[in-house]
């Protein structure tokens, strides 16, 4: 099954002056079969199975991606401080066939002034909820499919529009300091 270790911390320079010697790690796995139904569909669909919080099975799984990690880098064993197990076990709408079979499933809601926003409206994942929020804040600006294709009016292109470019300092602003290289010659 996929596995993606990845040391954030690793990649900013300052981390270590800000955290001491403490770093991240983020341990990215595929849907696993005990934790979530297939459907027979194109393309695939699966649904989070329920229950499973309190089975125990949450720490099983939490443990086999601990043994995978330390057997990939040993030495972190007995270095572990803190561990989560995050994923859409814990989000909003279920996405499953029969949620993205449903009609209504819009940014607008029947409420007065109430939009829904994020993954709920599109696809589990960061890009899901970046194209959700945008869905939204066009259906506050009242925006329909009619303005999108025929207009070419949306929230993306009012900002360009209207939004005054910011100023930029003269002077250089980093969010990590500069540490001057050992060649003077590079440094220019």
């Amino acid at each position: 099954s996929y596995l993606h270790i990845s040391f954030p911390s690793a990649k900013d320079p300052s981390f270590q002056s800000r955290h001491g010697k403490v770093s991240t790690c983020v341990i990215t796995i595929e849907a696993d079969d005990d934790f979530v139904t297939f459907f027979d569909t194109k393309p695939k669909l699966y649904s989070i199975q329920k229950g499973k919080e309190k089975s125990g099975d949450l720490q099983r799984l939490m443990e086999r991606v601990r043994k995978d990690l330390f057997d990939y880098y040993p030495q972190l064993r007995g270095k572990v401080v803190h561990s989560q197990l995050l994923g859409p076990l814990h989000r909003g709408l279920s996405h499953n066939p029969e949620r993205y079979a449903a009609k209504g499933v819009r940014p607008e809601s029947p409420y007065p002034g109430l939009f829904v926003g994020g993954s709920d409206l599109t696809v589990e994942s960061f890009n899901g909820s970046m194209v959700g929020g945008w869905l939204a804040a066009n259906a506050v600006m009242g925006y329909t499919w009619m303005d999108y294709l025929f207009f070419q009016k949306n929230i993306t292109g009012d900002i360009s529009r209207y939004l005054e470019p910011p100023e930029i300092p003269e002077v250089e602003d980093l969010a990590v300091p500069f540490e001057q290289q050992a060649d003077p010659e590079l440094a220019k």
